[in-house]
């Protein structure tokens, strides 16, 4: 999407690229966006992460780069101190560590909310991802626009070296994520247990902050049905299901309850909290 939008549109626009880390990215995901940074925008991409602060402000943009970019969620930590953790009842984590930020560095950077477009690399054929406020919020989708599909995208990434080197869709951006199919939790969980340690430790220090105030009420846990971190590492210790494979190599499968989710349901791209 970026190299279209810079060779289409930069003569007749002013174009500012921006990229939000929450600290929960996969390492290989910073060195991805660093390097087509390096390669196709002469290093132009503002790296932004959420400055969080008291009562009545919302978040605010801190510029970093690739080599200070918090690695540790020290940003989403901020986040769940003051809201709690998000889940599917409190799906905050894109507004307030993506789009608030980013809205706050291009006030700052001098653009009024409104008076430009945002173009979003969602795919043709992720089409039910888009924005239902896409028109109202100025969204647009380049790819879109131009037919591209993943088979597309990643037959014209394969002529750099530096190809995104994620092992499978299993992984995605942030590697725990809590939107993601449980399918594809426990196969990462499997793999990698490490992966987990940061939703671990938020279950562990977060789980009653802003959880109601009714007696019965449940702690707040980031995976569906309320499943705690541990009980997902547990599960795929136990080995007892098929792993996730791209839907490219194998079988579409399907199984509600391991499933649920998955797909086009891992969305974090701006506008997903609507």
């Amino acid at each position: 999407m970026l190299t279209r939008c810079l060779k289409t549109m930069s003569d007749s626009h002013e174009i500012l690229i921006t990229f939000a880390n929450t600290g929960c990215e996969d390492e290989r995901t910073l060195q991805f966006v660093d390097a087509v940074d390096r390669h196709f925008a002469g290093g132009k991409v503002v790296w932004i992460e959420a400055a969080i602060h008291g009562e009545g402000k919302g978040p605010t943009a801190k510029v970093v780069d690739f080599a200070t970019a918090s690695r540790n969620g020290s940003p989403f930590e901020a986040f769940i101190q003051k809201h709690g953790i998000p889940c599917k009842t409190h799906p905050q984590c894109t507004s307030r560590l993506k789009e608030e930020p980013m809205l706050d560095y291009r006030r700052t950077y001098g653009w009024e909310t409104g008076s430009y477009d945002t173009a979003i690399g969602i795919r043709c054929d992720e089409i039910d991802r888009c924005s239902a406020k896409a028109r109202e919020k100025r969204f647009v989708y380049p790819l879109i626009n131009e037919g591209w599909t993943k088979d597309g995208v990643n037959r014209y990434m394969e002529q750099f070296e530096w190809d995104l080197k994620l092992p499978n869709d299993a992984w995605g951006n942030c590697v725990w994520c809590w939107k993601k199919s449980l399918r594809k939790l426990m196969t990462v969980a499997k793999r990698d247990p490490a992966a987990f340690d940061f939703p671990a430790r938020m279950d562990g220090l977060y789980s009653e902050v802003h959880n109601g105030t009714k007696p019965q009420q449940k702690p707040r846990r980031f995976f569906r049905t309320g499943l705690k971190t541990e009980t997902i590492l547990e599960m795929a210790r136990s080995g007892d299901f098929k792993e996730y494979e791209d839907r490219e190599s194998s079988p579409v499968l399907f199984e509600n309850w391991w499933d649920l989710g998955g797909g086009c349901g891992d969305s974090c791209e701006i506008g997903a909290d609507d």
